[in-house]
């Protein structure tokens, strides 16, 4: 029943309505990246140096335990099991979590407050809207490796405090 509506859902998203979305697309997702180095940017500037460093620990933390799940769980990608699928990007990893949706929504836990209005709408409806559906679009993931991703990145900050987080690095460089 999951697996159908999964299918359901990413036959939708998938489906060739521009070929030039595939690069615009494959871009956005891969950007998330570029997008938590500036916030780590941000932070820095404002000399919110325990913001910066819980975003540090959070992702570095998050991105292992992703990964744990992926290779424990060993999900395929959708494009492996389905001949529906477009394949527009292959990945060589398992499917479930997805560390873009796990980024994504980690990047909006820690959106600074100070942006302007416009940038703060532009940075939610890039990290809420456009980044999953383009994970699915491309057809790498299922909407249910997007859900879990996002449920991660969302509690991952909450579950490592801020505090936790620079008494570990504050740990780490005083040489345990």
């Amino acid at each position: 029943m999951l697996l159908d509506i999964d299918m359901l859902i990413l036959n939708f998203f998938n489906q060739p309505f521009f070929p030039f979305l595939n690069l615009f697309f494959i871009f956005l997702i891969y950007f998330v990246y570029v997008y938590m180095l500036i916030l780590m940017y941000i932070f820095f500037r404002t000399k919110k140096r325990k913001k910066m460093i819980h975003l540090i620990i959070t992702s570095l933390i998050g991105i292992i335990f992703i990964y744990l799940l992926k290779y424990s769980i060993a999900r395929p990608r959708p494009y492996l099991t389905s001949p529906d699928i477009i394949k527009t990007l292959i990945k060589s990893d398992p499917s479930f979590p997805s560390a873009h949706a796990f980024i994504s929504f980690l990047c909006l836990y820690f959106l600074p407050k100070q942006i302007p209005k416009w940038a703060r709408y532009l940075s939610i409806l890039y990290l809420l809207l456009l980044v999953p559906i383009g994970i699915m679009y491309i057809g790498v993931h299922y909407p249910s490796d997007i859900i879990a991703g996002a449920i991660i990145g969302f509690l991952f900050p909450k579950i490592i405090s801020e505090d936790f987080s620079n008494r570990l690095v504050k740990r780490i460089f005083t040489g345990l």
